[in-house]
């Protein structure tokens, strides 16, 4: 009988809790190989390296940067001019810098989220903000096919679609 009251009760607090439809926002797509340059007949498969989010408390912004890698990037790192797949750097709506309480928030139909606390830091170069991800909000890549139509012919792909996450 105890269990079948907890069970109920957590049933009943998880629907009362307000599910956003915003919880996954694609925010890039990005190539799902990457040709360093020192070897342009070598294809390695790019992946999701890290993310963080950067702030700009004058204006109270917030945005996501998300790092991509290959297998062999340590090897042909040096010397490769490209430096590797291009990071994504975004600006999304209702992720913003909250000065008030240090933080980045998402900020959902009312429902809000801490996806990194910041830091103020002054040191040997200056002043800035230091943003720790709170794990309130995650980044993820999916491998999709994707279809171009160039106004001809249509041109298929696979690439990788990233997404910020609100949990």
């Amino acid at each position: 009988m105890k269990h079948l009251f907890l069970i109920t009760a957590f049933v009943t607090m998880w629907s009362a809790v307000p599910v956003s439809a915003n919880s996954r926002l694609k925010i890039d797509t990005v190539p799902s190989v990457y040709a360093p340059i020192n070897s342009p007949t070598n294809r390695e498969p790019v992946s999701l390296s890290s993310f963080h989010f950067e702030v700009e408390p004058e204006t109270g912004r917030a945005r996501v940067v998300v790092e991509y890698t290959y297998p062999d990037q340590m090897t042909y790192g040096p010397d490769d001019d490209a430096g590797g797949p291009a990071s994504t750097v975004v600006q999304l709506p209702g992720l913003r810098y909250d000065s008030g309480v240090h933080a980045v928030v998402y900020d959902s139909n009312g429902a809000k989220t801490v996806c990194a606390t910041v830091d103020d830091r002054s040191g040997l170069f200056g002043h800035h903000s230091k943003a720790k991800n709170t794990g309130a909000c995650t980044v993820s890549v999916v491998a999709a096919d994707h279809t171009e139509d160039n106004g001809w012919n249509l041109h298929r792909f696979r690439a990788l679609d990233t997404y910020l996450e609100i949990r």
